[in-house]
């Protein structure tokens, strides 16, 4: 969900969450990533699973774990309460930004596999 705050209103757009989490960036810049669990370096066309997360009250999502296909240990075992949290399964692709001549991993082809809600799970 984005929203937009203008003069006179508020404007709210929903879409799905596969929608969201597309385009993605994974790691720092450059075109490479590295599976969170045993180090393998990731690159454009490597199947993922991730793990991503937003606050309640926030837009931005995080990514904090990308596994690659043989890791694949994303999944969420004690949901936590305000957060909204996702696993799914991505194809890795490279944006490329011309302006800046720069390239970025980013997620495409996401699929959700879990999902918490904000208001599901514990604040321990």
């Amino acid at each position: 969900m984005a929203f937009v705050e203008s003069d006179a209103e508020t404007l709210c757009v929903e879409t799905d969450i596969e929608q969201v989490l597309t385009g993605l960036q994974v790691g720092l810049d450059g075109a490479k990533g590295t599976c969170c669990c045993c180090g393998r370096d990731l690159h454009d066309g490597h199947r993922v699973t991730v793990y991503a997360y937003r606050t309640a009250g926030h837009d931005t999502w995080t990514l904090p774990r990308v596994y690659c296909h043989d890791c694949n240990g994303g999944q969420i075992e004690t949901p936590t309460l305000g957060v909204t949290e996702i696993v799914a399964t991505a194809l890795l692709g490279v944006l490329q930004v011309a302006s800046s001549q720069t390239a970025q991993l980013v997620l495409t082809g996401v699929e959700v596999e879990e999902y918490s809600r904000p208001d599901e799970g514990s604040d321990a």
